[in-house]
Formats: C-alpha cells, sequence, structure tokens
C-alpha cells in the first residue's frame, strides 16, 4: 500500500508586536521587486525534480495460496515480523478487486481499503487507509499518474494538551506542487500551503480569523516564504490585523524588520494563497470516491459473516469498531471547545462593547474641552473688545483735548505782555 504524505511546515515566523500596526511607511525601508524576491528565487533556483514513482514492490498474503501480488513498500518489508492479508480477489497473479489490504508487523498495524485491477499498479484508484499506531485515517484519490493526488487525513491525538483531531488536505498535481490546508477541529487556527512534494519552497499563509479579536491590535493573517528543508522564513513577510491595518516585513535571518514591500510583489505572493484555495475548491468531490468504496466495503466486513484464514475476528472486524474509542472524547472536547469559542466570542464583544464605551467618552471629553476651549475664546474676545474700547475712549480724549486760552496780561507801568503757547506750554514774556 502506498500513500502520498505531505510534511507539515512548522510555524516559522511571529509577526506580532514586530512593529506597530499602520507605523508610517516613510519610517520604514521601502523594497523593490528584485530584493524582495530574491530568496524565493533562491530557493527556486534549486530546480524543482520531477518526481519519480517508487519501485513498485509486492508481498504475497498469507492468506492466499494461488499467485496474488499485493503492492507494498520497503519500509513495510523491512520491519520485524512483517506479514499481509488481502481480503479480496486475485487475477492473473495480482491483488483484484475491492478488499482489505491488512499489514501487520512487530511496530506497525495499517489497513488499505482500495481497489485493485489486477495490473499491480492501483495508483489511480480510490483508498482508505487506516494507520492504528498512529491513530490516523486517510481518504485519498490518485490521479492518471504518480505524483497527481487528492488527500485528506485525519490524526485523532490524545496529548497532554488535551484530545483534539487535526485534519490536511493536500491536492498535489503531475509535476510535484501541492496545494495543502491544516486545520484541526478544536483549534481555530487555519494554515495554507503552497508548496512542492520535494521540499524546494513553501508559502505558508496562517489565517486566525475564525474568532473574533479581542485586541484590535491582534494578528489575523500573515503571509512567509519558507525553505522546508532547514525550516527557516526569509525573503519578505505580510501581516493583517484586526483593526484592519496591514503591514510589511523584511525577513533577515529570521528576524522581522518593518518594511513597504512592492505591491506588485504583495500580490505575487498573496496569488499563491489564491493558488491554494482554486486547487482544494474541488477536492471534497473528487474525494467521495474514496468515502463510497468505504462505506461500500464495511456494508460487507462488518455485517458479522466475513472473515480472513489466518486473521482471528477480533482484528479483522477492528475497522468496524476502531472509530468508537474517539466518540466520547471527540464529544467532550468539542463540548469544551464550544465553551471556549462562547467565551472568545462574548470577550470580542464585550472589548468592543468597551471601546466603543470609551470612544463616546474620548468624543464627550473632545466636546466638553472644545466648549472649554471656545468658552476661553469668547471670554478673551470679550475681554479684549473691552480693552480696545477702554483705549480708543483714551485715545479720542487725548486727541480732543486743548490747553486752556491764557489772557494777555498788562504789567504794573503800562508795559505790554506777549504770551506764546508751544504744544500744552504757554510762555509769557
Amino acid at each position: 500500500m502506498k500513500i502520498m504524505k505531505i510534511v507539515p511546515v512548522a510555524t516559522l515566523l511571529i509577526v506580532a508586536g514586530c512593529a506597530t500596526p499602520g507605523q508610517s511607511i516613510s519610517k520604514v525601508k521601502s523594497i523593490g521587486y528584485d530584493e524582495a524576491s530574491a530568496f524565493e528565487r533562491s530557493l527556486l533556483a534549486r530546480g524543482l525534480a520531477q518526481p519519480e514513482a517508487p519501485e513498485m514492490l509486492y508481498v504475497q498474503p498469507i492468506n492466499k495460496k494461488e499467485p496474488c501480488k499485493l503492492p507494498t513498500s520497503q519500509d513495510q518489508l523491512d520491519r520485524p515480523g512483517f506479514h499481509a492479508y488481502w481480503d479480496g480477489g486475485c487475477k492473473d497473479g495480482f491483488a483484484f478487486g475491492l478488499g482489505r489490504d491488512i499489514a501487520i508487523s512487530d511496530t506497525h498495524h495499517v489497513e488499505e481499503i482500495t481497489i485493485h485491477e489486477g495490473s499491480g499498479n492501483n495508483w489511480s484508484q480510490p483508498r482508505v487507509l487506516y494507520d492504528y499506531v498512529n491513530n490516523t485515517i486517510s481518504y485519498a484519490v490518485g490521479g492518471s499518474r504518480f505524483p497527481a493526488n487528492t488527500q485528506i487525513s485525519e490524526k485523532f491525538d490524545s496529548s497532554m494538551g488535551g484530545f483534539n483531531a487535526y485534519h490536511t488536505l493536500s491536492v498535489v498535481d503531475e509535476f510535484g506542487k501541492a496545494a495543502v490546508i491544516q486545520t484541526s477541529a478544536f483549534h481555530p487556527q487555519r494554515i495554507y500551503l503552497s508548496t512542492t512534494i520535494d521540499n524546494t519552497i513553501a508559502y505558508r499563509f496562517t489565517d486566525h480569523s475564525a474568532v473574533p479579536a479581542v485586541d484590535p491590535n491582534a494578528v489575523l493573517f500573515t503571509a512567509e516564504i519558507v525553505d522546508p528543508k532547514s525550516n527557516t522564513s526569509g525573503g519578505i513577510a505580510l501581516a493583517r490585523y484586526a483593526n484592519g491595518s496591514t503591514q510589511h516585513f523584511k525577513v533577515v535571518n529570521g528576524r522581522t524588520e518593518p518594511a513597504s514591500v512592492a505591491m506588485n510583489y504583495v500580490d505575487h505572493i498573496l496569488g499563491k494563497y489564491q493558488e491554494v484555495l482554486n486547487s482544494t475548491s474541488q477536492a471534497h468531490i473528487v474525494l467521495q470516491q474514496a468515502q463510497q468504496i468505504e462505506r461500500e466495503y464495511l456494508f460487507k466486513a462488518c455485517n458479522g459473516k466475513g472473515s480472513i484464514d489466518g486473521l482471528d475476528n477480533t482484528a479483522y472486524t477492528k475497522i468496524c469498531f476502531w472509530r468508537d474509542q474517539f466518540k466520547a472524547p471527540y464529544e467532550t472536547a468539542s463540548a469544551n471547545y464550544q465553551r471556549q469559542l462562547e467565551s472568545m466570542t462574548q470577550q470580542a464583544a464585550n472589548a468592543e462593547q468597551q471601546r466603543q464605551i470609551q470612544q463616546q467618552i474620548t468624543l464627550q471629553q473632545q466636546m466638553l474641552q472644545q466648549q472649554r476651549n471656545q468658552q476661553a475664546w469668547n471670554e478673551i474676545n470679550q475681554a479684549s473688545q473691552q480693552l480696545q474700547q477702554r483705549t480708543q475712549q483714551t485715545l479720542q480724549g487725548v486727541n480732543s483735548w486743548q490747553a486752556p486760552q491764557v489772557q494777555p496780561v498788562a504789567p504794573l507801568g503800562g508795559s505790554r505782555v506777549t504770551c506764546y503757547k508751544i504744544g500744552s506750554i504757554v510762555t509769557c514774556r
């Protein structure tokens, strides 16, 4: 059995707190297209390796007496105590028809429901794989040739942090380019990847918008460029905040510096995000084929009549009841998560209400201050007008003032006395 594995890209960059949202572009360095794309071009220069289908390896199911080659992998052949069963038909020496490939060893137990055409290669057929050791179920449908593939996997995790179910949806084309969406049942974060199966490059987009943000400066969406081989980010990064503002960053040795990135390069990076959405938009329709063969096979295997020679009934029917062990913890985790969502939503609503109240208080304070300022100006203007009036009256009084008229005085002896007026000074002789 073979199934495509997409290695998740770890969180590499945290842009929250690196700069004030909406920081003035005039205060940061402008980066042109060539400089912004340098890191991306250095990764793409490696060249996308042309995918090659792995060597076909087979095992003879121990429950079949006639030749019945069943596809396997080197990993399984190398495991101690490995043996395989095939719950289906055989034709021309190969497994044939709808059935279940059961692979068990000392260290693993996987089962795959699939359809074999009798040629030894079922890549293009739908398949459902159960990994009982890693608590994973995968649904996949291959394309016309390797590595084209559409797949979704669900992993149940009962770690110290509590129960969760993680989902990875991937769509791979014939050239090895992959669009991936990673989500979890009980965490609102969503990760979108535009990458390659040879790990040449990854464009990583993280969306936190599923729950209303309490802090208006909280990061809702980030975009970054990642080297999957070294788990390092570089080039540029983008962030959108809850208040609607956006920020660009230059990434240097894993550290972020605020920058103003050329908009044509920003559009180029965001175009990779749109490619992921476009590539995965029809995946659910494709995967219905795998879901259908699972329903048909379980109807056959779980009716109490089926069996496999050499395999005890408990192991044979494990696939019928295996999911049941996750029902109770799933329901408990779901109820807790719903309460968390309600709490976070209420906190966001309360925070928004407080912001609106604070805005109203601030507006009222501003209006009151404006009224006080206007009153002060009115008082100043009134005082100024009164001062101007008093000054005008004073000036008018000064301009209209005349010195008293002094009559000539005739001194004794009959001599004439003559008086002269210069301004306000009178001199008599």
